[in-house]
This record gives structure tokens, C-alpha cells and sequence, in this order.
């Protein structure tokens, strides 16, 4: 069995409550059971009513005597019907998607008692003890987790900090700001430096999801305007691919307005901007796109001038007198029809090529996007090991500094000794003479 991969837009489309109770409702029972029993919480979204799939699922494994069994000493389990419409879903649920952002239906997640998730699963089996087995993998990572929690709490300083860092990145990272926001702070206070770099990392993540989040959202509304706008103003102060990665935003918002030339100009702004950088290195690529797309709709309005397909204008007759005429017209008009014909046979194969040629941008495409999430992966790999160099450069600069002034401090101390003795020196040869006039003094001289 596979899970169907769900488009974000079709995720609101989540279950409405059940028997009475709100998703939220469902989860938190769930949870104030496994709090009370020591156990974890298994959830899942599914959606037999409408997916062979999930119903496959709930019948070979989630129903079966042995995994009921199977699950009762570590787990309470909370199912969540998805339907097939928006219109059946309930608000609560798009608030459980946006937290926890499962992609795939159905969905398994494994959370503590706390709701803090530690597992994804889009994996379903055919068989209640492979999935058991499954889940028994799934939940070591939790085991896992609490371990090196344990031992971070008993650590000290930037021990500690690694310690949380370690535990913390054996979890789905995009539910790590919402749910495990103690943990980042702890790290912040035992490493205040910031030496491991990973608060940093995942306030980064965060920050580019939500930009993401917000410029799709207006996409969809169709807000060009503001997108454009926003665009600019927000890449005014940045550099290379972190300017470059607004200005693809940018570049979408003529794209969808078909606005070629002035798409076409931003990519071609953005190839000087950063030439070297990934996306400065695939604007190339994009312009032939754009060029691609600008012959294709001219063809297109070609084919929109042919004449269309006419129809015989006179009727056909069954009178005797009228039959050689009629068939030398009919002759005529079907000589006429086959040319259109022709035409319309050459037409439907140039835009079957077309429909080609989009599938293969549409995967293209696909693949630029696959690309940037991981140059972003990337970008903040290469930023974690920037922001530890510079933080080594600091200390050898302040290390210099204090060996400066300590320096500087010892040629004062010693050129104040040296000052000391010459007054001490003429303090005694005036002490000298004194004494001299004094025996004078006494001599009667």
C-alpha cells in the first residue's frame, strides 16, 4: 500500500469532528490518557471513506486484534477521518495540519503525551506484525530522544547545549521551533555564543518557511502587485542567492501575469546580480524558458487565424434534375473540408507538441524547486561553518588585543620604575650634599 502525496492546497480539506467531539478535542483526550497510562500517542489521519489506500489500512492493520494488542502497553491511538471536500473539513483540523505538516494521506505521527512529535510515517504494510515492527523502530527514536534530553539536563554549559543539539536533530526539524521551543532556549542559555549554530539554523529555516508561506498565499490570491512590490523592498539590503531567492518570487508573479518581457528582465538582473551563485548560474536556462514560452503562444495565435470548417451551404436534393448539381457542389464542398481537415489534423499535432513541450518544463520546473531546497539546505551548512569561523576569528582578535595591552601596560609599569629611580637617585645626592653642609655647619666652617 502507498500513501497519496497531498498538494498543500488540498490539505485543507481535513476532518470534520467526530461523534460530537472537534479534532482538538480528540487529541487532547488522547494525550491526557497517555500522560495518565505513561504511554505515547499514535495519530492518524486517514481517509477510507474516499482512499482505497487508507481503507486498505485501517482494515488489514489498524482494526486487527493484533495490532490493537500490539500497541496497548506504549501507545494511545487517535484516528482522524479525512474527507474528500473543504467543505466537510473543520477549522480545527487546518490548525493540526499547520502544526504538525503531514504531506501524505494516510498519515501516521508519533507524538508523547506532551504532543510534541518525534516520528513520521507515510509507510502503511500489508501485514499487523510488519507494522508493528515498523512502529517499534519509530518509537526508538523517542527512547532516544528522552536519553539525551536526560543527559543534557545533568550536563553543564556548551556540553549541555550539544547534547540538546544532538537530540534534537534526530527530529522532523520543521515541527522543532512549535514544539520543542524549551529546548531551543535552554541551548541559548548554556551556549550564549552561539558555537553550535543551531538555534541560528532553525530560526533561519523558520523565518525562510514563513516567507515561503506568505508569498505563496498571495500567489494564490493572485496579489502580483503586492508580491512585485514586496519583492523589491525586501531584497534591497540583501546579498547574493538570499536576494536572489526574492526576486524568483518576483520573476513568478509576470511569469503567471504573462508578462514575459518583464520576467524575462528580472532574470537577466538577477544573472549580474550574482553570477556565480546557484540560481545565477541556472538564469540561462530560465530566459530559454521564457523564450520557449513567447514562441509557443505565438504559434498558437497563428493557429487562431486559420479559417474554421465550413459547412456545405446547400442541401442535397433527391429530385432526378438536381442530382449533377448537387453532386459537382457536394465534390467541392468535400474537396474543401478534407484541406480543413488537414489543417486541423496538422494543428492538433502541433499542439500535441506543445502539451509535451509544457509537461517537460512543468518537470523541469519541478526539478529547479527540488534544487532549491537543497541549495537552502546548503546555504545553511555554509552558514553554520561562516558563523563558526567568525566566531574563532573574534576570539584570536581579542586574544591579539589583550596581548597588546598587556604588552603596553608593561613598558608603562616600567618606564614609571625608571622615572622612580632617577628621582630617587637625585633624592640622594641632594640627601648627600645636605648632610655634607650640615657636618660643615658643625665644624664651624
Amino acid at each position: 500500500m502507498k500513501a497519496t502525496t497531498l498538494l498543500i492546497c488540498a490539505l485543507v480539506a481535513l476532518p470534520v469532528a467526530i461523534h460530537g467531539q472537534t479534532p482538538k478535542v480528540l487529541v487532547q483526550s488522547a494525550q491526557e490518557n497517555a500522560a495518565m497510562a505513561k504511554k505515547d500517542v499514535l495519530m492518524v489521519f486517514s481517509a477510507s471513506s474516499w482512499q482505497n489506500g487508507s481503507k486498505s489500512f485501517e482494515e488489514k492493520i489498524l482494526q486487527s486484534e493484533e495490532f490493537k494488542k500490539g500497541i496497548e502497553k506504549d501507545l494511545v491511538q487517535v484516528l482522524i477521518p479525512v474527507p474528500r471536500t473543504r467543505e466537510d473539513a473543520h477549522k480545527e483540523l487546518l490548525e493540526l495540519e499547520k502544526d504538525y505538516r503531514f504531506q501524505t494521506i494516510p498519515s501516521v505521527i508519533l507524538t508523547d503525551s506532551k504532543g510534541r512529535p518525534y516520528a513520521y510515517s507515510a509507510t502503511t504494510k500489508e501485514k499487523p506484525a510488519e507494522y508493528l515492527a515498523h512502529l517499534k523502530e519509530l518509537r526508538q527514536l523517542g527512547l532516544e530522544r528522552n536519553k539525551m534530553f536526560e543527559a543534557g539536563s545533568k550536563a553543564e554549559g556548551l556540553a549541555r547545549a550539544e547534547l540538546y543539539v544532538k537530540a534534537l536533530k534526530t527530529l522532523p526539524q520543521t515541527s522543532i521551533e512549535k514544539f520543542y521551543a524549551p529546548e531551543l532556549e535552554l541551548i541559548t542559555k548554556a551556549d550564549p555564543e552561539g558555537k553550535t549554530g543551531y538555534v541560528q539554523e532553525i530560526q533561519k529555516a523558520a523565518a525562510l518557511s514563513a516567507e515561503k508561506e506568505r508569498f505563496n498565499t498571495l500567489l494564490l490570491e493572485k496579489k502580483y502587485d503586492e508580491i512585485i512590490k514586496a519583492s523589491q523592498a525586501e531584497r534591497s539590503e540583501l546579498k547574493g542567492e538570499d536576494a536572489q531567492r526574492l526576486m524568483m518570487y518576483e520573476i513568478q508573479a509576470y511569469y503567471s501575469q504573462n508578462k514575459l518581457d518583464e520576467a524575462g528582465g528580472v532574470i537577466e538582473a538577477m544573472k549580474k546580480f550574482a553570477p556565480d551563485s546557484d540560481l545565477g548560474k541556472r538564469a540561462d536556462q530560465f530566459l530559454a524558458q521564457i523564450k520557449s514560452t513567447k514562441a509557443r503562444q505565438e504559434r498558437m495565435k497563428e493557429a487562431a487565424k486559420n479559417p474554421k470548417v465550413k459547412v456545405p451551404s446547400k442541401p442535397i436534393v433527391s429530385k432526378p434534375v438536381a442530382i449533377v448539381n448537387d453532386i459537382n457542389e457536394l465534390k467541392k464542398d468535400a474537396k474543401a473540408i478534407d484541406d480543413e481537415l488537414a489543417k486541423a489534423i496538422a494543428n492538433e499535432e502541433q499542439l500535441k507538441t506543445e502539451k509535451a513541450e509544457l509537461g517537460k518544463n512543468i518537470a523541469a520546473i519541478e526539478g529547479e524547486l527540488k534544487k532549491f531546497r537543497e541549495t537552502e539546505k546548503k546555504s545553511a551548512e555554509v552558514l553554520k561553518t561562516a558563523i563558526a569561523d567568525r566566531e574563532k576569528l573574534a576570539r584570536r582578535s581579542q586574544a591579539m588585543k589583550d596581548v597588546v595591552e598587556n604588552h603596553e601596560a608593561m613598558e608603562k609599569r616600567k618606564r614609571d620604575i625608571n622615572e622612580l629611580e632617577k628621582r630617587a637617585t637625585d633624592l640622594q645626592k641632594q640627601a648627600e650634599e645636605l648632610r655634607k653642609k650640615a657636618g660643615d655647619i658643625k665644624k664651624g666652617k
